[in-house]
């Protein structure tokens, strides 16, 4: 299963810190069980001053997304 660029370049604990989400549910998102929204990827930027394409878009999304 592919994790979203977020869980490969940063560690969990370190975002629980940044973001205020707990570990378990930054775990819930990075393993699929619960779902990405709106607010959770606009927190998450906005507190790393990243785009979301460089977060959130898995390999192989951003070449089919191109059409």
């Amino acid at each position: 299963m592919s994790q979203y660029p977020l869980f490969v370049i940063y560690r969990r604990g370190w975002l629980h810190q940044v973001t205020g989400y707990s570990e378990g549910y930054l775990s819930r998102v990075a393993t699929g069980k619960t779902p990405l929204n709106r607010a959770f990827i606009e927190r998450v930027c906005f507190n790393l001053h990243r785009p979301e394409n460089e977060l959130f878009v898995l390999q192989g999304q951003e070449s089919s997304d191109k059409g």
